[in-house]
């Protein structure tokens, strides 16, 4: 996806700052609305991005987040795939630590990486379902977060 439309796109709105962005305001700048509408599925489906609400979305900052405590301390230093990550998490979860896996992967692959602990039964299912009531209401927290963001950092500029 390197050198494409969509990897432009989000490289341009990291540039800017920004935490949202809608995709009317894409349009012209980037092509036309069923050209960026393309585009912004690529970067969701690629997990850059995540949809808030149709037309808007959240820009998935590109580093890992700094959470409460190691739970690799067995191997200090070492670097994990972001699933791997995000298992580990799960297998001891800490409100805080979840809510910064989902500004940094999305709430959809913390709840993708949860369903499959749960179906290879590294998690007890009262505690899956129990976290998955609670990711849904960290995605209604974004949702709200973004709404009531400032223009000037909610939107990229046309």
């Amino acid at each position: 996806m390197n050198g494409t439309l969509p990897m432009r796109i989000l490289h341009d709105l990291r540039r800017s700052g920004i935490a949202t962005v809608a995709s009317g305001t894409l349009v012209g700048r980037y092509g036309s609305a069923s050209t960026v509408s393309r585009a912004l599925r690529k970067l969701v489906a690629a997990e850059k991005i995540e949809p808030i609400q149709r037309g808007l979305y959240r820009i998935l900052p590109d580093r890992e987040p700094h959470l409460a405590f190691n739970r690799a301390w067995s191997n200090p230093g070492g670097t994990f795939d972001p699933d791997h990550l995000i298992a580990m998490t799960l297998s001891r979860p800490t409100f805080r630590d979840v809510a910064r896996l989902c500004k940094s992967y999305g709430v959809a692959r913390v709840r993708r990486v949860l369903d499959s602990l749960e179906a290879d039964k590294d998690v007890p299912s009262a505690l899956a379902s129990e976290w998955r009531h609670r990711l849904t209401n960290i995605e209604k927290g974004f949702r709200d977060a973004a709404r009531r963001l400032p223009a000037g950092r909610n939107q990229a500029a046309a």
